[in-house]
């Protein structure tokens, strides 16, 4: 093999090709290429896809937080839900020496 053919090898081992991107889009990304990156795709493709991979632990992380407030909220509502029920209860109060209970409504019980 001759250098050419080496070279065209190479060429073809590192190239991408990427086809049916919308024209928008594709200008955008050789504008952004020419502006940040002298014109190297690559680089960009490498920095984007960098940054997606950085915005999917973020969002991993930011759902977790998320799931672990909601459940410490439910776990307050659920404990306040209680508190409630055991102060509507009418089984509490006080029990008085001869055995009888008095409900916090003043009801006598026994």
């Amino acid at each position: 093999m001759d250098k050419i053919d080496e070279l065209q090898k190479k060429i073809r081992e590192n190239s991408l090709v990427i086809s049916r991107v919308p024209k928008k889009t594709k200008e955008a990304f050789i504008a952004l290429a020419n502006e940040e990156f002298c014109g190297d795709y690559g680089m960009l493709l490498r920095d984007i896809f960098e940054q997606a991979m950085e915005y999917q632990a973020m969002k991993i992380t930011f759902f977790e937080n998320m799931e672990m407030k909601l459940n410490n909220i439910l776990e307050n509502v659920s404990q306040i839900e209680q508190k409630e029920n055991k102060e509507k209860s009418p089984t509490e109060g006080i029990t008085l020496l001869d055995g009888r209970r008095i409900d916090k409504g003043g009801k006598k019980h026994g």
